[in-house]
């Protein structure tokens, strides 16, 4: 395999190229996953609008319901103006035959809130930037692809800062299967002061927002998933240098390794541009970043019969909380984008320093 002038080599592929989901190729949708991140770097820096965090679980129906599986969502929404929001969500389809399906959902919202706006429904609507594991021959391919998704949202919010929220996807690929999630699940109220009831805002002073993450150095443990039909695991670690660029924007570079799944022995370093929003003082943090992985997959090179770098993109979710005014724990959940059927998913917890 001849490298390029920089080193890096294109990944290799094991077997034919799987077909390009909704017609829309892997170049594509990842160009189009870069721009919707870069546009949630605008959102994020709106100044004093809520923030919500929910967690959900409920159960899938593929097409009409002829298979049925679990379902959970984690989603991520904030507010443009009283009555239009925008959202990122991880949504988790479950498993179905010969396909399990998972991805980031990028969504606005129209928001129709009443009873003195503890009740809210709300419709959205946006791209859902999927990953597929299905079969292919004795092994298994990774299928990406973006699609429409449709979404219906019922919240009571009971408390200043906790609600519950019932959530129903549609997602609907061109040349996949359909899919619509139900699932309920409870959230919190991450605006810079109690949630207002009725029109008025709150007279509370909002917080200061042009808060810059400070120099942050931290060390990681966790286990890496490969996306395959087995699912193979192995224990992980990763150690990150993360330094706030602008209000709202952080840059971070990382080294990973993935552990030995057996079909897999994967290591290399990050760099990755984050949006991110830090509320109750700055005390918790949570964020989505993207960026190029490098890496050398030892096991493909025994097969290749080299052993050179190769470069995949890596999405990331990541939730931290300050314990002191110098230490923090983050988790991290990274999606690892391969050409060659061997994507993965990385979970970390860690422990960091920050310094000025």
């Amino acid at each position: 395999m001849k490298l390029s002038a920089s080193g890096i080599r294109p990944q290799p592929f094991h077997g034919p190229h799987p077909v390009p989901v909704g017609g829309v190729g892997r170049t594509f949708t990842f160009g189009l996953l870069l721009s919707i991140v870069a546009a949630w770097l605008s959102l994020f820096a709106t100044p004093g609008r809520a923030q919500e965090l929910t967690f959900l679980a409920g159960t899938m129906g593929k097409g009409d319901f002829d298979e049925t599986s679990y379902s959970w969502q984690v989603d991520y929404r904030q507010d443009i103006y009283r009555n239009l929001a925008a959202s990122v969500a991880y949504l988790n389809e479950g498993h179905v035959l010969d396909h399990h399906r998972d991805g980031t959902a990028w969504e606005l919202w129209g928001n129709l809130p009443f009873c003195n706006d503890r009740i809210a429904l709300s419709l959205g609507g946006g791209v859902y930037y999927f990953y597929d594991t299905q079969p292919f021959g004795a092994g298994t391919q990774n299928v990406h692809g973006a699609a429409p998704i449709f979404s219906f949202s019922a919240t009571g919010y009971f408390t200043d800062r906790v609600f519950c929220r019932l959530m129903v996807n549609h997602v609907a690929p061109t040349n996949d299967f359909h899919s619509t999630t139900a699932a309920v699940g409870i959230g919190v109220w991450f605006g810079p002061h109690k949630r207002p009831r009725g029109p008025e805002p709150s007279k509370d002073p909002a917080e200061p927002d042009d808060y810059v993450t400070e120099p942050q150095l931290t060390v990681f443990g966790g286990q890496s998933v490969v996306n395959t039909f087995l699912s193979e695991k192995a224990i992980a670690g990763a150690i990150e240098y993360r330094q706030g660029i602008l209000p709202h924007v952080d840059g971070t570079v990382s080294g990973i390794y993935e552990g030995d799944p057996k079909i897999i022995r994967r290591s290399g370093a990050a760099a990755q541009l984050w949006a991110v929003n830090a509320f109750y003082d700055n005390r918790i943090s949570v964020g989505v970043g993207i960026g190029p992985y490098v890496y050398i997959d030892r096991r493909d090179s025994q097969a290749s019969g080299s052993n050179p770098a190769a470069v995949a993109p890596l999405v990331s979710l990541t939730f931290a909380v300050r314990l002191s005014e110098h230490w923090l724990a983050r988790l991290v959940f990274d999606r690892v984008t391969s050409s060659y059927n061997r994507d993965s998913d990385i979970f970390l917890a860690g422990v960091g320093y920050s310094w000025r």
